[in-house]
């Protein structure tokens, strides 16, 4: 099971006086600056916008006694976030196959990755590379070249630039109009620039296309652009700065990768995010000898800015803060850039423990690096920290100089060394590629076709670049395919596609077919969850892009409950989650959510002076009396609520009364323990099991827990159905083109957008996390921490210094004056 890391969450009062002044632009709108409130983290505060991973299955096979081989055949529409599709073009032409024998082995025989080159909307080459789109640069019988599609997007998707702004694109490109002519307003100056050197500087007209070709395959042919997009629109006057409008975006890697034919081929993890032990890491270094990681702490994109004024100080995890001494900026609001712009610059410092370790003079655009020896070769050439600058801004209409940053990334300087990677059982070599069908078809298969791939202790084996992972349940009747995915704002978790044919679709998930939206129990084998629904376009639709709809006659989600493998529990799942059912019968269900539920090889060592912290304020105390027994005190919110002693091979067990029936007879908390290090004072335990204390109490015909949908319960208590209500009946569910539209409370979402995807949307903040240091027995590791660079250093204060909240704002002059008013008024009410 995946493990979920701590977010420490603070808060303050804020007491904000508005004046909100509305501009309207039809469609779309994605600013350059992106600054709003959502998109800004408050500087002099901690960081809580910690990177996690979701882990979640993307394929079901149940393995009947009567069948020797299970055999896998997955597809783009089977799995769509696994392996990409393109619902403009209908195109379909990645797939990957295997199976398991009876050994639970993988004959190499049967593994065979395909991918195809298909022709876009806008007659470019594509192609898909381990579910990602790819622009094939060149290709024929004997090689393929090509690079990650970075940007595509439509007209119907463009961002407002404002003069002398800057967008920010991948791999370090910005792009900033400048220059409005004054005498002609349908052409502005376009600068583009990479890590803060200039790329290109041109003039461009309205309604006029423009191509940046890097020649990245050295063809010399303008179809291999790297960037592209149409300026639709300038606009002068009557606004405080000049904006344009671009759409069309299309922008591809300036990293070219060369398949060949016939050739052995492995997989480097080196500069790679993956998942360890539940977590995100960042690959250092890969080869023969091990894996070199470290934990990833920040992993921003380019739309996550962050806004400074002079003297911010904005803290990050493992105590490195960055505090702006000084800025100069170039931009003037209201004021506009001319032929000589060129970017402004600021001034930071950056500390660890409050002790300074850099300080620089950064212009706008520009990328900083803060770099450190983390591989151990004498070479300061790892980045630890680092950042896009974006806007460097003063003005008359704003009070302060400020500056903003984006895709800020931050990894952990405690380094992780995996030597024996085999351990692992992360299959990175011994691959064989074949281009075929006239350089249009790439195939990957095994070298050597004798030798079975076999799963490690943990019943797991991953592969390619750990892009998916076969696991087995303990009892080898149940396989599934898995994928994870590192989440550090909102990801959209696509489940289920179905092509529309003639306007019309029918829609139909069940937890086996789609585990990534409906929940799937893969150690019990068992999977009850169904969701039905049809989408068409023959009606007559009063709103504009709003040609399809849901008909509500045929909405309906259904859940059953099922006993556990060993009977002595009944669960259920509700909306894609795991629940216990605590009690049932024809008229209610109550249920209660899983929130830890983990396997034998996950451990951890606790002690009085390393209490293990869990959800909902629970926390976990762990000594050793004189008799090698474990003494163990469960904390609820600062309080004791319940304490019992263990020994090693024993199963602790805290209950509640969640039924009120007067009995403490509801398990909330269990564990094994499985060592006494008597010498430390620690105990080992693991196959951790928590639900939540707070019950779920489902009635039937209940129509206010979910909204517009009626609950009904069936079955003597054993099935959940859900439908529309009946006076809602004859109001359809009307879906946006390219827009999602949630349906039972926003748990899951429909787009069409040339295909009808089912989705998922995955955050940080959507789960209750933990945190603890999570010892895997499989994998022989080595910790080394980096040395200290303020070990000797009598001035360091992290020691000292508490952990405290942040001083509550105290209110400005403007507040104190606003607040008078309200006072006045009130007064004067009062007398009349």
């Amino acid at each position: 099971m995946k493990v979920l890391q701590n977010r420490l969450y603070r808060s303050k009062w804020k007491f904000v006086l508005c004046i909100i002044t509305i501009l309207l632009v039809p469609g779309q709108i994605a600013t350059a600056s992106n600054l709003s409130e959502d998109n800004n983290t408050n500087v002099n505060t901690k960081w809580t916008n910690n990177p996690v991973v979701e882990e979640f299955y993307v394929a079901i096979k149940e393995m009947p006694a009567s069948v020797d081989v299970l055999n896998f055949n997955l597809t783009s529409t089977k799995c769509p976030d696994l392996l990409f599709y393109d619902p403009t073009t209908d195109s379909r032409l990645e797939s990957l196959n295997f199976s398991i024998n009876n050994e639970c082995q993988i004959p190499a025989s049967s593994f065979e990755y395909t991918t195809s080159m298909y022709i876009g909307n806008d007659n470019i080459s594509r192609i898909s590379w381990l579910g990602q789109p790819y622009c094939v640069v060149d290709n024929n019988k004997e090689n393929m070249h090509i690079a990650r599609l970075l940007i595509d997007e439509d007209m119907d998707s463009y961002y407002l630039i404002f003069d002398g702004r800057i967008l920010t694109l991948p791999e370090g490109f910005a792009i900033t109009p400048y220059n409005f002519f004054e005498n002609d307003d349908c052409q502005v100056d376009f600068l583009l620039t990479q890590n803060g050197k200039e790329k290109d500087r041109r003039t461009i007209k309205e309604d006029e296309l423009y191509k940046y070709n890097l020649d990245i395959n050295s063809s010399n042919q303008i179809k291999n652009y790297m960037l592209r997009f149409y300026l639709e629109a300038i606009f002068s006057g009557g606004m405080c700065t000049n904006p344009v409008k671009i759409n069309s975006t299309r922008m591809i890697s300036s990293n070219v990768q060369v398949i060949n034919n016939n050739e052995s081929f492995s997989f480097i993890l080196d500069g790679s995010k993956i998942s360890l032990f539940g977590q995100p890491y960042y690959v250092i270094d890969h080869d023969s000898t091990g894996l070199t990681a470290v934990r990833l702490l920040i992993d921003d994109g380019i739309n996550h800015y962050h806004k400074f004024k002079k003297g911010d100080t904005l803290f990050l995890p493992d105590g490195f803060a960055i505090t702006i001494l000084e800025t100069h900026p170039y931009i003037t609001l209201c004021k506009s850039t001319n032929k000589k712009f060129n970017y402004g610059n600021f001034s930071f410092l950056l500390t660890q423990y409050g002790n300074e370790i850099d300080s620089r003079t950064i212009n706008g655009s520009e990328c900083y690096e803060y770099e450190l020896d983390l591989n151990g070769n004498g070479k300061n050439d790892n980045w630890v920290l680092k950042f896009n600058v974006g806007d460097i801004i003063s003005g008359d209409s704003h009070p302060d100089d400020y500056i903003e940053i984006n895709s800020l990334k931050l990894i952990s300087t405690n380094v992780l060394h995996i030597e024996n990677v085999t351990e692992m059982n992360i299959v990175q070599q011994g691959y064989k590629t074949s281009i075929e069908n006239d350089g249009m078809t790439l195939t990957v298969v095994r070298d050597n076709i004798t030798k079975n791939i076999h799963f490690s202790g943990d019943g797991t084996i991953s592969f390619m670049d750990n892009w998916l992972t076969v696991r087995v349940n303990s009892a080898s009747d149940a396989v599934a395919v898995s994928s994870a995915v590192i989440v550090s704002d909102t990801y959209e978790l696509v489940g289920a596609v179905e092509y529309l044919k003639s306007g019309y679709a029918d829609v139909n998930l069940t937890s086996k077919d789609n585990p990534a939206i409906l929940y799937y129990d893969l150690e019990n084998a068992q999977g009850h969850e169904t969701l039905n629904l049809s989408i068409d376009n023959n009606y007559y639709s009063p709103y504009k892009n709003v040609p399809y709809r849901i008909s509500p006659y045929s909405f309906v989600y259904t859940t059953r409950i099922y006993p556990t493998r060993d009977h002595n529990d009944i669960k259920i799942a509700w909306l894609g989650e795991p629940y216990m059912v605590i009690e049932h019968d024809s008229s209610t269900v109550v249920i209660n959510k899983f929130l830890i539920d983990e396997r034998s090889d996950d451990c951890y060592q606790l002690s009085m002076d390393d209490p293990l912290n869990l959800p909902y304020g629970f926390n976990l105390i762990a000594s050793i009396n004189d008799s090698d027994i474990a003494w163990f005190s469960v904390i609820k919110d600062g309080l004791e609520v319940y304490n019992d002693t263990a020994g090693e091979g024993d199963i602790f067990q805290y209950k509640e009364d969640l039924n009120s029936n007067g009995i403490n007879d509801n398990l909330v908390l269990s564990f094994n323990v499985k060592s006494l290090n008597k010498s430390k004072g620690s105990v080992m335990i693991n196959s951790l099991g928590m639900i939540s204390p707070e019950s779920l109490m489902i009635n039937d015909g209940d129509v206010s827990m979910l909204s517009t949908y009626t609950i009904n319960i069936k079955d003597a208590g054993s099935t959940i159905e859900v439908r529309l209500k009946e006076d809602y009946i004859h109001s359809d569910v009307i879906l946006k083109k390219n827009k999602l539209t949630g349906i039972l409370n926003n748990t899951f979402f429909i787009r069409v957008n040339g295909a009808v995807e089912v989705v998922k949307l995955l955050n940080t903040t959507d789960t209750q996390q933990y945190e603890h240091e999570l010892i895997k027995r499989r994998v022989n590791s080595i910790k080394t921490k980096m040395p200290d660079i303020m070990k000797n250093d009598t001035n360091r204060t992290d020691k000292t210094t508490p952990d405290v909240t942040p001083d509550v704002p105290v209110p400005d002059f403007g507040l104190f004056m606003c607040i008078m008013i309200l006072l006045i008024v009130r007064k004067k009410i009062r007398k009349k």
